[in-house]
Parts: C-alpha cells; structure tokens; sequence
C-alpha cells in the first residue's frame, strides 16, 4: 500500500469501560481522542426512515497502520472525520501475522 494514501486525518475517540460494582452494570468512564491518520474509501450509502424521518446513511472504511492505538479499539469507540461521527460496525486486521494494518468499516446517520 503506498504511503502517500495514509493522508486523512482522523480522531479516535477510544472509551475506557467500567463495571459499576452495586449492580454490574458497564458504563463509560472516560474517553480519550487520538489523532491518526487513514486511508479512507467511500462505500455506498442508504437512506433509513426512523420516525417518519428519512435519514442518510454514510459508509466509510478506514484503514489505519497496526499501532498501540490501533490495537485497543473497540465497536464502541467513535471515528470523527470531515464533521462526521461514524460509529465502528467492524474491525478487520490484514497483513503479515495480522498485525500491519486495521480496516475499520464506520456507519453514521445525518
């Protein structure tokens, strides 16, 4: 892959979890932003309708370098890029023993 192709940048927002001990509970107790830059390809959208409201659905596919960073995400975590927030729908590592790059496939509604 050309390194000339890693030149979108990105935040990471990666939340630390917690379970609450009076009811097990698991709730977010903080959230720390990184920023990271991706190679990031279009994929098709859709239109949704929630409430009698027609939403857009934007599909993206990040792919990232395998890092310290890269490793800890989660299906939780939030991608922001261009004033979007996309949401991780899955993670995919590729590369020699899996560990050099991470592709990221992110879903947001407008």
């Amino acid at each position: 892959m050309n390194p000339g192709n890693f030149r979108h940048k990105t935040q990471l927002s990666v939340k630390t979890t917690t379970q609450r001990s009076d009811y097990g509970d698991i709730e977010v107790s903080s959230t720390t932003s990184h920023n990271i830059y991706a190679r990031v390809k279009w994929l098709p959208g859709s239109e949704q309708v929630n409430a009698e409201v027609v939403q857009l659905i934007k599909n993206v596919e990040f792919t990232y370098r395998f890092s310290s960073v890269t490793e800890i995400i989660d299906r939780i975590d939030t991608i922001k890029y261009l004033g979007d927030t996309f949401i991780v729908k899955s993670i995919q590592y590729s590369g020699h023993a899996n560990q050099q790059f991470v592709v990221i496939k992110g879903q947001t509604a407008q």
